[in-house]
């Protein structure tokens, strides 16, 4: 049993064969999908960089912070207040 192609007529009379056109819009999506998920990711990691570096710029002058400083956690705790008040 042979398959039957299924074919659109686009403006002009053009026949376009319905899985094609699919197939290459899913191939657009997946695309773009997946070049916002590189581009967030890039940015993403330039921001822990930069926190990182302003953290050891000027908050420990490059230093080694004191053993049980725990400039981490209480940075995290405010931060995530600060999320929970703006949702």
């Amino acid at each position: 049993m042979s398959k039957t192609k299924k074919e659109l007529v686009v403006q002009g009379g053009i026949p376009i064969d319905e899985a094609q056109l699919f197939d290459h819009v899913v191939e657009i999506i997946e695309r773009r999908k997946s070049r916002a998920s590189d581009y967030a990711n890039r940015q993403a990691t330039m921001m822990f960089w930069e926190v990182g570096q302003y953290i050891s710029a000027v908050i420990l002058d490059f230093r080694r912070a004191a053993y049980g400083k725990k400039i981490l956690s209480e940075l995290a705790t405010k931060l995530t207040e600060k999320r929970r008040c703006e949702t």
